[in-house]
């Protein structure tokens, strides 16, 4: 199977993998995820309110949280589906507020789920040589050096790898970088074969394709609660 065939299968797989939620479900994560995005950690008590809010139950609801979200020492929510208080090397900038990603197509996504333009930048691994994007809802605008990629793991979801934060970090997020050019990135990965290497472009338009079936309709998702 070639490398385009691959990773159709992964966004196939992913798809379908994100569309077992609840809609309810999947609606209160968009809903935290643009919450704290204006870069404060999100209470448990308006996490209660949300899910009150759209009428699912509070135990499922809840649960479902754990699985991807990162916490703080009051148990208030600092971290949420690859967007983050925490510091990671993807620094991402939208409306004046920075943040972190879990890893590179995290950060591509991030407008997407935003429906904003956002700036990143993410040092190499290798040589520690910064890129920088500026980054739309609908397409990549800027890509600082223009040669840079982004690498991307073939690893297929499942109830291990998707139980908890750190097992998304371990079986994704730690393998998705960007890099100053292909030939970086391929050095970093060498011998690797669960490893493809796209352009920004490239794994924006992965990206897209994926949420855009997860949410239809993000535009009438775009007000903030």
């Amino acid at each position: 199977m070639n490398d385009a065939r691959r990773v159709e299968s992964t966004i196939s797989k992913m798809q379908g993998y994100l569309q077992e939620y609840e809609p309810g479900q999947m609606q209160l994560l968009l809903q935290l995820f643009r919450q704290l995005a204006q870069g404060r950690p999100i209470p448990p008590q308006q996490v209660e309110q949300h899910i009150a809010a759209l009428g699912i139950a509070q135990q499922e609801a809840q649960q479902f949280l754990r699985e991807l979200t990162e916490r703080d020492a009051s148990d208030q929510i600092v971290g949420i589906m690859g967007l983050s208080l925490n510091e990671y090397p993807h620094r991402v900038s939208v409306a004046g507020v920075t943040l972190s990603t879990w890893c590179a197509p995290d950060a591509l996504y991030t407008p997407i789920l935003l429906q904003q333009t956002i700036t990143i930048e993410s040092p190499s691994p290798v040589t520690r040589q910064p890129i920088r994007l500026r980054v739309s809802q609908e397409r990549v605008e800027e890509v600082h050096p223009q040669a840079a990629v982004v690498s991307l793991v073939l690893e297929e979801p499942n109830q291990e790898n998707m139980s908890s934060v750190e097992a998304i970090l371990r079986f994704f997020c730690n393998h998705n970088h960007f890099f100053a050019s292909r030939e970086e990135g391929e050095q970093w990965g060498k011998g690797r074969e669960d490893l493809v290497f796209q352009t920004a472009e490239e794994n924006f338009a992965w990206v897209k394709q994926m949420w855009s079936k997860v949410f239809p309709d993000l535009s009438a998702s775009r007000s903030h609660p």
